[in-house]
């Protein structure tokens, strides 16, 4: 009974060393710190101002006659840390009577049927548009495009790497055929540039102007 006894207490202090002891595992932790998330940039300077504010247009359109061009230069710049794909358009197109001199007077009493509210000063309808990028034509004389065909449309510049530039050059042509109706009428426009990273196909600008989206 006693050897009995002794067997059973010794399992009962086996199970009990087995149930109330410690075990420890291998491990390994890694931390890694310093982690920072960052944006890239999409910033576009244009004539070294950025923000742009000053008027693109100053002299070189201030006197067009028939027949006369006026040449207007831009120069853009990738300031970002990301090439983009640019568009420009030129949008809230206004024009003005701005009075009326004797010549302008008489081509409307003579004209009467060519009037709108007394007046006739569209001449966004006479004004042709040339454009051309690093002195490469994208848009031609030969287009026959005029202000109001391509008012408020994006045309397609092309890709800026980081630190690159572009040369934009606009003409404004207005057309040998214009009449008095046009003397001392006036034209007002913003000049617009839409920039956009090239990677993620991203949607271009709407509306693109038709033969110069992007593609």
């Amino acid at each position: 009974m006693k050897k009995i006894l002794g067997l059973t207490l010794a399992v009962v202090l086996v199970i009990g060393l087995v149930a109330g002891g410690t075990w420890a595992y291998f491990s390994d932790t890694e931390t890694s710190t310093g982690n920072v998330f960052s944006a890239g940039t999409i910033d576009l300077e244009v004539n070294t101002e950025n923000p742009w504010t000053s008027a693109a247009v100053t002299t070189e359109l201030s006197d067009l006659k028939p027949c006369e061009v006026g040449w207007v230069t831009i120069t853009i710049k990738n300031v970002g840390t990301n090439p983009m794909d640019v568009w420009k358009r030129i949008t809230t197109v206004s024009c003005a009577e701005n009075g009326t001199v004797e010549p302008e007077q008489d081509w409307y009493a003579a004209n009467p049927g060519e009037l709108t509210n007394n007046q006739k000063n569209d001449i966004d309808t006479v004004i042709l548009y040339d454009l051309k990028i690093n002195d490469v034509y994208e848009i031609e004389e030969s287009e026959i495009l005029h202000i109001d065909d391509i008012v408020d449309n994006y045309i397609y510049l092309g890709t800026l790497a980081p630190g690159a530039s572009m040369t934009v050059e606009q003409s404004y042509h207005m057309e040998g055929d214009t009449e008095n109706w046009a003397q001392s009428d006036t034209m007002t426009f913003t000049i617009e540039f839409f920039a956009q990273q090239t990677v993620g196909s991203a949607p271009s600008p709407i509306p693109e102007l038709s033969g110069h989206a992007k593609t």
